[in-house]
């Protein structure tokens, strides 16, 4: 009966050993869920800086300003689009500038550094032709969009 009582702490003994081995390295751990959980919310668009600020006015407020040292036309800025799913809150907002090509690239450069309210996701690209005069014109449609947990809401 002793020596079984022995083996049982042995046992125990050395499933603590282990367990005090594993948490050795938690803060490391830690670490790179930390990145991890950054790298996401970049992905993703969520910033915690955010707070209040209303996504459509702060995305026009930035594309005004450069569109109007650039030369570019806003063509559409629609209000937009909201979908839930798994307890996130995801707005779509959509504009489409006309202008040149190149331009058009800075644009789209300009929304993925500086602004960070929400993420650049798609970019399309269309020609169209005016009849009177008949030049061609370049269109972008830029699609950003913005991901919140819904109990931010």
């Amino acid at each position: 009966m002793a020596i079984a009582k022995t083996i049982d702490l042995a046992i125990t003994n050395a499933d603590f050993r282990t367990q005090i081995s594993n948490n050795k390295n938690a803060p490391a751990q830690i670490l790179i869920a930390k990145k991890k959980i950054k790298q996401i919310e970049q992905l993703v668009g969520t910033n915690s800086k955010v707070g209040d600020i209303d996504v459509h006015q702060a995305l026009l407020e930035s594309v005004t300003k450069f569109i109007q040292k650039n030369g570019l036309v806003l063509q559409d800025f629609p209000q937009p689009y909201e979908s839930f799913s798994n307890g996130y809150v995801t707005k779509t907002a959509q504009l489409r500038v006309e202008g040149g090509f190149v331009k058009l690239l800075k644009l789209i450069d300009f929304l993925e550094k500086n602004y960070h309210v929400g993420t650049v996701v798609a970019v399309d690209f269309k020609t169209t032709k005016e009849l009177r005069t008949r030049k061609r014109k370049l269109a972008a449609t830029i699609y950003i969009q913005n991901v919140k947990t819904e109990t931010d809401e």
